[in-house]
């Protein structure tokens, strides 16, 4: 099995294409109708890697599933080496096209259609070969102003599909860089979406009602807090992203589709497990993005019941903001108390909470050591042993705060103790002070380094230019927001870590270039 960080099986057999494909003139297609679309779901598919076969699989399942009121708009990206699939968008190509995903009355399903850039994206055509690089944040936003102007609607729906959080490999280079993004574009030098990177080049007028990661590892509170209501740039009102790593097959459209449309029907006849009741029906001119959150979250769980290591969640990011300043009193708290979390997160190796890496790969445990919020707070608040009454109540207030982030989420049997709803957005915590052999180039050997010193994407500066850091990025404002400006004195999670794994605390910003 793959999934949609790790290494795609190869030769997936693609089911034949519902319709045919035809590529149009812009004018007949890209324009604003009187008839406003209730929803328009911006797809980002980003196929230029190993899960093009899975990705082509999803378009499939949306042109089965969609329904009138509803239209996706796909900027799709391709690759010579994974799939020579021509009948589901109509050709095999590697470059990257555009294509409207409607229902086509007469047909009484969905089509997909070539369509032009317009203005707004006058690279590609309907007879272009453009190669767009989909790691760029420009593509992104050339794509969103896009499909805001030629196709209107009550609400956007942004859904990015590819590898998230990381594709670091067993077999990849110790040596790689570290980040948090998303969207790898392979032929364009395996460029990719960091998080600062969206809000330095996106604004506001890119903004949309909900944000989808089809994507491993994105489901966390700093990428929640990163794209919040009211940050001043890029924002989103619902997130929905997996903490763990997701499965290649990704969400099934064709069911999240099919539940959106006009009818007399009120539901399926199927049990909701996750907003309760039945599964209903919701028409495109009235659904809110936490019913469509929802339904993306359900017909996730019902797709993968027969596994135990998949997890799904929808956020309310008005709650965001909340979480934020409850773990940064925490961590102030638990600074000025000098305590620390090691009996409760237990050893990297053997935590004790829910988590969302594999602890007996030590790449893991450097990349991805990702632990739920709630569950490390809620075990914080029950040891009277450990913590003092203080600490416990800034834990109590995390749990309250992410009660009104996390509307509604699941996970499989792997996550013993995960509940529904509470459970299911991660943080970064990682064990700083371990040592790891990395190998030298310059040296020729293999040295020990700190875990803390390759944690330099986990910054609130722009590492890119600060330290010269390759791809590491940096200006996460989870990790921003809250810095106390005073040396010596902790402000927010971030300052925290750093005063655990970077006890020398030198002027020059010692292992990871800032002085806390």
């Amino acid at each position: 099995m793959y999934n949609r960080r790790k290494n795609a099986v190869l030769g997936l057999l693609l089911a034949l294409s519902l319709v045919i494909t035809l590529p149009v003139l812009a004018s007949e297609v890209n324009q604003v109708v009187e008839d406003v679309n209730g929803l328009t779901i911006i797809y980002y598919c980003d196929a230029d890697n190993n899960l093009e076969g899975a990705l082509l699989e999803d378009i499939e399942e949306m042109k089965a599933g969609i329904k009138p009121g509803t239209k996706v708009v796909a900027l799709v990206d391709r690759i010579p080496s994974y799939s020579s699939n021509s009948t589901i968008l109509g050709e095999n190509f590697t470059d990257t096209r555009l294509y409207e995903i409607a229902y086509d009355q007469q047909a009484q399903t969905g089509k997909a259609t070539r369509i032009s850039g317009g203005s707004e994206f006058p690279e590609i055509t309907t007879v272009s070969n453009f190669e767009a690089n989909m790691g760029d944040a420009n593509t992104l936003a050339k794509f969103i102003n896009f499909c805001k102007a030629n196709y209107g609607a009550r609400q956007y729906a942004l859904i990015m599909a590819n590898h998230g959080g990381g594709v670091r490999t067993e077999e990849d280079s110790e040596t790689n860089h570290l980040n948090r993004a998303v969207c790898w574009d392979d032929t364009n030098g395996h460029d990719t979406l960091y998080t600062g990177e969206i809000s330095d080049v996106l604004g506001s007028s890119h903004s949309v009602d909900l944000l989808g990661y089809d994507a491993c590892l994105m489901g966390s509170a700093e990428i929640a807090y990163q794209y919040r209501p009211g940050n001043g740039g890029f924002e989103a009102q619902v997130m929905v992203a997996s903490a763990p790593t997701e499965w290649g097959n990704g969400w099934r459209y064709d069911n999240i589709l099919e539940r959106i449309k006009v009818t007399s029907d009120t539901h399926n006849g199927e049990n909701d497990l996750t907003m309760g009741g039945q599964e209903n029906y919701y028409s495109p001119h009235s659904i809110t993005m936490l019913q469509l959150g929802g339904i993306i979250v359900e017909e996730q769980r019902d797709s993968t019941s027969a596994r135990n290591d998949q997890q799904l969640s929808c956020y309310d990011l008005s709650g965001a903001a909340n979480v934020k300043t409850s773990v940064d009193a925490f961590a102030k708290a638990l600074y000025s108390e000098n305590s620390n979390l090691e009996n409760i997160r237990g050893n990297i190796t053997a935590p004790t909470i829910i988590h969302y890496y594999r602890p007996f790969s030590s790449n893991e445990q450097i990349n991805y050591p990702f632990f739920d919020l709630y569950d490390l707070a809620k075990k914080t608040n029950e040891d009277d042993q450990n913590y003092s009454q203080a600490i416990r109540d800034k834990a109590s207030a995390v749990m309250t705060a992410i009660d009104n982030l996390v509307v509604y989420s699941f996970a499989g049997s792997k996550f013993n103790g995960f509940t529904d709803s509470k459970n299911g957005v991660s943080i970064f915590f990682p064990k700083g002070d371990n040592n790891n052999w990395i190998y030298d180039s310059t040296a020729q050997k293999y040295v020990q380094v700190r875990h803390w010193s390759q944690q330099w994407w986990y910054h609130p500066l722009d590492t890119t230019i600060s330290m010269g850091a390759g791809n590491y990025y940096g200006k996460i404002k989870w990790c921003e927001d809250g810095l106390n400006t005073a040396i010596n004195e902790v402000g927010n999670w971030f300052e925290l870590l750093d005063f655990w794994y970077d006890t020398s605390n030198s002027a020059d910003g010692g292992l990871n270039g800032y002085q806390w």
